[in-house]
């Protein structure tokens, strides 16, 4: 019997043991995955990677398609890819955001009009880049702005109105979209360049017309979108809807949780989740079935060349930068095209550390960017000549010589966003326009 007891005993400490280490390493492990500690943390952790492709967007009528409303970036960015945006930072406010009532990420539903005696909307539009610009560069540029004395006095609102995937035409049309609604605009910026070159060849090497939103976001959801094609298509849906309330079913208790350890599991359970939807988010990947209730225009002959970019393609991004300057200047308000900067393309020399984050030699936009690039800046002598106002900032980080890339795609961290900041703001002011009055949004057209 004492022996049976000794047992026990040595039985006991040794679970109580194993446990406080369990936990001892999972705040370990917490600490280095968040860089905080977990029984302080400031809010409920989300430790899941990003939302794979087909499940994070939504179809959307007149854009093509939108994120889901009240996804947070810390949701739909994986924490690596999250500091190395941040840098040199650890972290940001801009961590917090989440997709407004159109899915576009801000903390304002749209339309919205700010209170003050004399607002300023600043209005981004673009791709992923703008969208991260108008989190990330809105600080800089409105310090940028406010040191000039004609800007001194106003309250300048940054409002995103880009988003990941966004290729022109889609800036054109949520320009006009917003516009219809009543969104208040006195200032315009569109970035862009990246997109309408990489999206559009990959859309064409799927013989889907470059007009058309990304393959690469849109397609999945064609596929998904009520196909009375392929058996298993609905299946299919049903299977990553199941798996995505079971994902927000953990989440949600996870946020209660007092022990490291047990949130940890969770971590775990949430990961293996997330691989299971991006398996079956690639079988849903690739052009649209025929059949697709969701319509996509097939590509115009003749198929271009791989590695080439028909001139159609470079018409439709410069004639929809024309038609948003058109649109706004009816309405007396100032409108500025910027050209990105992409890793890709350009007299940037890369150090070793970023060279491995920013260049990779099997990227699928590389190709098109070389090739690309040169065409949109040969372009943009004949969009100034046509009276549009136009950032050339494909060279802008040439001469940097610290760490700037965020990914190999395209990208900027914290550094490049502040740089961009300073040149977009430099132009704005160089253009001669006088500031936007306080009521230029709310004017008729033809007054």
């Amino acid at each position: 019997m004492p022996r049976l007891i000794s047992l026990a005993r040595l039985l006991i400490v040794n679970l109580v043991l194993f446990a406080v280490l369990a936990e001892v390493a999972a705040v370990i492990h917490h600490y280095v995955d968040r860089h905080e500690f977990f029984y302080t943390r400031a809010g409920p952790p989300v430790a899941t990677a990003a939302d794979p492709g087909v499940t994070a967007f939504r179809i959307a009528p007149y854009f093509g398609f939108m994120r889901a409303p009240g996804a947070s970036v810390r949701a739909l960015v994986e924490p690596a890819r999250l500091q190395r945006m941040a840098a040199p930072a650890t972290a940001a406010d801009w961590f917090d955001v989440r997709t407004n009532n159109y899915g576009f990420l801000s903390p304002h539903d749209y339309p919205y009009t700010p209170p003050g005696a004399q607002p300023l909307v600043i209005g981004v539009f673009g791709g992923s880049v703008a969208q991260w610009f108008a989190l990330q560069g809105a600080p800089a540029l409105t310090r940028a702005l406010q040191a000039d004395r004609a800007w001194r006095d106003r309250d300048i609102v940054v409002l995103d109105f880009a988003a990941g995937g966004y290729k022109q035409p889609q800036q054109l049309l949520v320009l006009n979209y917003l516009l219809a609604i009543g969104q208040r605009i006195d200032y315009a910026i569109n970035i862009d360049g990246f997109n309408e070159i990489a999206l559009a060849a990959l859309n064409l090497e799927a013989d889907i017309a470059a007009a058309m939103p990304s393959v690469q976001h849109v397609g999945p959801l064609a596929r998904l979108a009520g196909s009375v094609g392929p058996a298993g298509q609905h299946d299919l849906a049903g299977r990553i809807g199941t798996l995505k309330r079971q994902a927000a079913r953990i989440a949600e208790v996870q946020r209660t949780r007092t022990l490291a350890v047990v949130h940890l599991v969770d971590t775990l359970r949430l990961r293996a989740l997330a691989r299971r939807l991006d398996t079956l988010a690639r079988e849903a990947a690739g052009a649209p079935a025929a059949d697709s209730l969701l319509a996509l225009a097939p590509a115009a002959p003749p198929a271009p060349t791989a590695g080439t970019i028909p001139a159609r393609t470079m018409r439709l991004w410069s004639d929809s930068s024309r038609l948003m300057r058109d649109a706004l200047h009816i309405r007396g308000t100032p409108f500025l095209e910027v050209v990105q900067p992409n890793q890709y393309f350009g007299a940037r020399v890369f150090g070793p550390d970023e060279a491995k984050i920013a260049r990779n030699p099997d990227s699928v936009y590389r190709r098109a960017v070389e090739a690309g690039y040169p065409l949109l800046v040969a372009a943009i002598p004949a969009l100034r000549a046509d009276g549009v106002d136009v950032l050339d900032a494909t060279a802008l980080f040439d001469a940097e010589p610290g760490l700037i890339y965020a990914d190999d795609c395209c990208h900027y961290n914290q550094r490049g966003n502040d740089l961009l900041a300073t040149a977009i703001a430099k132009a704005m002011l160089a253009t001669g326009a006088a500031v936007p009055a306080s009521e230029s949004s709310g004017r008729e057209i033809g007054k």
